[in-house]
């Protein structure tokens, strides 16, 4: 049984999902912190709070992704730019969806930061995997 689930593991490259999710989680973390600090602690806007999150998150994906996740060691001049336009897609799935959970649905601020966490990297890792971080 143990080799059965160590072989799909290795077959379908799960562990770099694993990877990708330790590295999801401590940026999941470092962008509810910076959002939840903006917000309570500094008084920004809502949207904006979750915005700064997100931009914390992005550099430590980007840091965590390249090195850790998919262990890349080329340089960056390939990676960046695709990564920067998967952040950006990011940006509008993750801005987005908390502007209309907020503004539509009347989301509570740490729920919708929590969906918006949630939801985005799912979005972002298949395009990092299939197209950025590609080799």
């Amino acid at each position: 049984m143990i080799d059965t689930v160590k072989n799909l593991f290795e077959k379908y490259n799960l562990w770099q999902v694993v990877r990708y999710g330790c590295v999801g989680v401590f940026v999941a973390s470092a962008h509810a912190l910076t959002a939840f600090t903006a917000y309570h602690y500094l008084g920004i806007d809502p949207t904006l709070s979750n915005f700064a999150g997100f931009l914390v998150g992005a550099v430590l994906s980007y840091l965590g992704s390249y090195y850790f996740t998919f262990r890349l060691s080329e340089g960056h001049k390939r990676s960046l730019p695709r990564f920067a336009l998967v952040w950006i897609i990011g940006i509008a799935i993750n801005v987005g969806l908390f502007k209309v959970l907020l503004t539509q649905f009347d989301v509570p601020f740490m729920i919708n930061v929590f969906v918006a966490i949630v939801l985005t990297p799912i979005a972002q890792f298949l395009m990092l995997k299939f197209w950025a971080f590609k080799h």
